[in-house]
C-alpha cells in the first residue's frame, strides 16, 4: 500500500501512537550514536561516524518511495552526501563531518517544504542531532580524545 502526502498526517505528534516503529528506530539511532563511540575504540571514531552518516540517509529516500514524490531528489541528495562521506573516510575527516552537517541542513531545508514530506517533529529533531554529532566530532577532530 502507497502513502501519499494526502492521506498521511505529517504534523503527528511525537507522542501519539501512529507510526511507532519508525520512533522506535529514530530513538535506536540516537541512542547508538553515543554508545558506539564510547564502547568501541577511538580508532573506530570515524569508521563510526561514516556507518550513522550512510545509515541517515535512508530515511528519506525510502519516505519518497513510498509516498511517490520526490524519490529522484531525495536519492540524489542521499548519494551526495553519502559520496562525500565515503571521500572523507579515505581522505579528510573534515568531509564526514561536512556530510553530517549537510545532512542537517537538508533537513533544515525539508522543514522548509522542499522534498518528500516527513514528519515535523523528526526533521526537526534530526537538525539538532545532526548538527550537534558534527560539532562533536568537530570537537574531537580539534582537540583529541578525552
Amino acid at each position: 500500500m502507497t502513502h501519499t502526502a494526502d492521506n498521511i498526517d505529517w504534523h503527528d505528534s511525537l507522542l501519539s501512537r501512529s507510526f511507532l516503529w519508525v520512533k522506535i528506530a529514530a530513538t535506536l539511532y540516537v541512542v547508538g550514536i553515543p554508545i558506539s563511540h564510547f564502547v568501541l575504540p577511538h580508532s573506530y571514531i570515524w569508521s563510526i561516524a561514516l556507518f550513522f552518516l550512510i545509515a541517515m540517509l535512508f530515511t528519506y529516500p525510502a519516505a519518497a518511495l513510498r509516498s511517490g514524490s520526490h524519490f529522484t531528489l531525495e536519492a540524489r541528495v542521499a548519494a551526495v552526501l553519502a559520496l562525500i562521506g565515503c571521500v572523507g573516510f579515505v581522505t579528510s575527516p573534515w568531509l564526514i563531518i561536512f556530510g553530517i552537517f549537510g545532512h542537517g541542513v537538508w533537513d533544515l531545508m525539508k522543514h522548509r517544504g522542499h522534498g518528500t514530506p516527513f514528519f515535523g517533529w523528526y526533521v526537526s529533531g534530526c537538525v539538532v542531532v545532526d548538527w550537534c554529532y558534527a560539532a562533536a566530532l568537530t570537537f574531537f577532530l580539534l582537540t583529541g580524545p578525552i
